[in-house]
């Protein structure tokens, strides 16, 4: 509300300001002032047809966003877990592969670590212990 008081405050100050430095006879500033008043109050009404209409909007936006989330939410989970269940087992032999080449690489092995070596390129791990 303390926006219209606003309104309502600067409108009253202009109005009175127009009067003070009126240059047209009392007869035309009336006429004026009252045709001023009759559009503001059609401003007034305009403004607050609209921001019904807005509310009105914003609450049809939510009830829709309430309405559509859950579907949405509900058709990402189905697809993130169909892409697991694709995924789990391309993981697994991505896995093995890469068991099978880490067995192929020649190894070095000194005391704290194992070096494996291939080509020009090394690879340094901490020693497994047998336990």
């Amino acid at each position: 509300m303390g926006f219209f008081k606003g309104i309502l405050f600067g409108a009253g100050l202009g109005t009175l300001g127009g009067l003070l430095l009126a240059p047209r006879k009392g007869e035309e500033t009336r006429e004026k002032l009252i045709t001023n008043t009759r559009e503001l109050v059609v401003l007034t009404d305009e403004l607050n047809d609209n921001l019904t209409a807005f509310r009105e909007s914003a609450t049809n936006l939510k009830n829709t966003f309430d309405t559509l989330a859950p579907a949405f939410k509900s058709g990402v989970e189905k697809d993130l877990e169909e892409f697991r269940f694709q995924a789990d087992p391309r993981i697994q032999q991505i896995q093995a592969q890469l068991e099978k080449i880490n067995q192929s690489l020649p190894q070095t092995q000194t005391a704290d670590t194992t070096v494996i070596k291939k080509g020009r390129f090394s690879l340094t791990r901490p020693a497994e212990t047998g336990e």
